[in-house]
């Protein structure tokens, strides 16, 4: 006797079927899960006193940074045997008792550091080096009224000499 092969069973009731459709569905529902997670709640590149141009991202110039250009002022910091130590330099009408030295994580702004940097002598001021990871950092000197306003970069841990400037406008990153 021959088997029945004229009996068929209904589509849904076939393993095939949802082999074949199933798994791009879940691809679909997976990927709107997705796109909510993402459009929910974004993680920010650019920290908001920042901006791109083009593939760089930019401090813009501000009121601060325009004082300190027109003052001349620029600064040297270095590190050794756990303590950083800062020379100023331009035509600053009196010395302020201390500084205020923003090391700043160019992404994570709970990796930022702010360390007060005390009057030594002359236009010298010191502090002990703070502990961090490795990277990039920007520095951003500034007294504690916030009347100008100096900024350069370092690749931590922190060795060496690295000198702040005055940025009056950004500099084009364009070709």
């Amino acid at each position: 006797m021959q088997p029945n092969l004229t009996s068929s069973r209904p589509w849904w009731k076939e393993p095939m079927v949802w082999l074949i459709a199933g798994l791009p569905a879940t691809a679909v529902v997976a990927s709107f899960i997705t796109y909510f997670i993402a459009a929910h709640d974004p993680d920010s590149l650019v920290k908001a006193d920042y901006r791109k141009e083009g593939f760089a991202v930019v401090a813009p110039a501000s009121d601060a940074d325009k004082t300190a250009a027109a003052l001349g002022l620029s600064a040297r910091l270095t590190t050794r045997n756990g303590q950083m130590e800062l020379v100023l330099q331009g035509h600053l009408a009196g010395t302020p008792r201390q500084l205020a030295l923003n090391i700043v994580h160019p992404t994570q702004e709970k990796q930022d550091i702010h360390v007060l940097l005390e009057h030594s002598h002359e236009l010298s001021y010191i502090a002990p080096a703070p502990d961090m990871g490795s990277g990039k950092r920007i520095l951003v000197l500034e007294p504690v009224d916030r009347t100008w306003r100096i900024t350069g970069q370092w690749m931590a841990p922190f060795s060496g000499m690295t000198e702040l400037v005055a940025a009056a406008s950004n500099p084009s990153t364009h070709p």
